[in-house]
């Protein structure tokens, strides 16, 4: 704990791994002050206004977790500075000052704050300086999520299937021409109390089509394919069209406007590549939509005459 003037002023700081414009952000946007002001994990600050600028108030409601007790901290702005400087008038009259730089690509914040006479000091400088550390936490995942890593793997549909997840990866390699199976794993005697599979039953096929990588996970009779999820052919020709619409409703059902679902209940979409682009057309897209509304295969010929 620093102190200076016979300790009628105590000073903190802190080092925060954030850009200086977003930890000025968290400091002053009440949406976020009352997620990290809170000098113990018994108490929190329900609501926070702030009229971030000189001569503008801020009260911040703190109170214990169990209601029992609370306070309004509050003051005035003696000055603001963006991105560098705050200082404010406590309620009591007590002054408080606030500095934001850059260090090193990191952003540093020293905190001056007159004690009150009812407390010990020391007991006052280590509630602020948590508060302090509250922020610095807080910031860190603020800036970490806004800054994802980047990815290094292509995303990749997972598919759960219940038993027939290796008959289903040989169908859909069949179906596709540039496709193949990649990889198989299987179950062991691990977790069977969880996932009541034998051991050696198949656990995941991993397969390509296209370049497109896909994983059928069998999973057992828990979840069920809908609609809300399907996979797009988008076909050039009508020989596509008919060729991946007559292998894919094998068993399955055909649907309107170019759905399907296949023998596994999994949906899919053959669609003509021109058909966004028809649709995009002011003055065609009408007459498009009027025709394909009435298919269920598409007739790539119907379509470019509407």
């Amino acid at each position: 704990m620093k102190t200076t003037k016979e300790q009628k002023i105590i000073s903190m700081q802190t080092k925060i791994d954030a850009p200086l414009e977003l930890a000025w952000k968290l400091w002053t946007t009440p949406e976020d002050i009352v997620k990290w002001n809170n000098a113990s994990e018994d108490w929190h600050t329900p609501r926070a206004i702030n009229d971030l600028r000189t001569g503008g108030k801020f009260s911040y409601r703190m109170e214990a977790i169990n209601g029992r007790e609370g306070f309004n901290f509050e003051g005035t702005y003696d000055k603001v500075i963006l991105n560098e400087r705050i200082d404010y008038t406590l309620g009591d009259g007590r002054r408080v000052s606030i500095g934001f730089s850059r260090t090193n690509g990191k952003t540093k914040i020293i905190e001056n704050f007159e004690p009150e006479k009812d407390n010990p000091v020391e007991l006052q400088h280590n509630g602020w300086q948590v508060i302090l550390d509250n922020f610095r936490r807080y910031a860190e995942i603020k800036s970490a999520f806004s800054k994802p890593p980047k990815i290094t793997h292509p995303i990749a549909p997972c598919l759960w299937f219940d038993e027939r997840a290796e008959e289903a990866a040989d169908f859909y390699t069949s179906v596709f021409k540039n496709s193949k199976i990649l990889s198989k794993s299987y179950y062991t005697k691990e977790g069977f109390e969880i996932h009541g599979q034998k051991e050696g039953a198949i656990l995941t096929v991993d397969f390509e089509i296209n370049g497109q990588r896909f994983t059928i996970l069998n999973g057992g009779p828990l979840f069920k394919f809908s609609e809300a999820i399907s996979l797009q052919v988008f076909c050039d020709t009508q020989d596509e069209i008919d060729y991946y619409w007559s292998r894919l409703t094998e068993g399955g059902q055909e649907g309107q406007c170019g759905w399907l679902k296949d023998k596994y209940g999994l949906s899919w979409q053959v669609t003509p590549s021109i058909l966004p682009k028809l649709l995009k057309d002011p003055l065609k897209a009408e007459k498009v939509m009027r025709t394909f509304l009435q298919m269920k295969k598409f007739d790539i010929e119907k379509l470019k005459q509407a």
